[in-house]
C-alpha cells in the first residue's frame, strides 16, 4: 500500500502544524485496539478517481484540536466543537489529497461520526493507503480506500 503515502504523510503533518501548531509524527505502532471515544471524518471522492478517505482521532485529540481552532479552553469545548474540528481537518486534508488525483474529481462534504478505532470495512473498495500518526500521545489514523472498478 504505497498509494500517495509520502504525500499524505506530508499533507497531514503540514495541516496539523499550520492549523493547530501541534507536532504530529508517523507512528510505527500497530493500529490502535478498538476503543470507544473516537471521531471519524469521512469524505468521498468521485470523478476520474473514486474512493473515500477517513480521518480518525480520539475524542481527547479532537478536544485539543477544537480548543486551538475555536480559541477555547479544552474544558469548555463542546461535542459539537469537536465534530466541527474533525470536519475542518478532514476537509483540508482530503482537499489537498484531491489536488494530487487525476482531474476532474469532486469531494463530498465531510461527515463526522462517533466511532471506535475498529478497522473500517468498505465493500467494493480496496484500501490503498493507511497511515497511523501520534499527536500528543493520541492516535490519528488516515485511511484511503479506492472504489473497485
Amino acid at each position: 500500500m504505497q498509494f500517495l503515502e509520502q504525500e499524505i504523510l506530508e499533507i497531514t503533518e503540514a495541516t496539523w502544524q499550520s492549523m493547530l501548531g501541534l507536532d504530529i509524527q508517523v507512528s510505527h505502532a500497530s493500529i490502535p485496539p478498538p476503543t470507544d471515544g473516537a471521531l471519524t471524518g469521512q469524505v468521498s471522492i468521485s470523478g476520474a478517481w473514486n474512493g473515500t478517505v477517513f480521518l480518525q482521532g480520539s475524542e481527547m485529540l479532537a478536544r485539543s484540536a477544537a480548543g486551538v481552532i475555536f480559541s477555547k479552553e479544552p474544558n469548555v469545548v463542546t461535542d459539537e466543537d469537536q465534530r466541527d474540528a474533525m470536519y475542518e481537518l478532514s476537509n483540508i486534508i482530503v482537499g489537498n489529497i484531491k489536488s494530487l488525483l487525476p482531474e476532474p474529481c469532486q469531494l463530498s462534504l465531510p461527515t463526522v461520526t462517533p466511532s471506535s478505532f475498529e478497522p473500517v470495512v468498505m465493500p467494493d473498495h480496496e484500501r490503498v493507503s493507511e497511515l497511523l500518526f501520534d499527536c500528543q500521545g493520541e492516535p490519528v489514523y488516515v485511511t484511503v480506500w479506492q472504489k473497485s472498478e
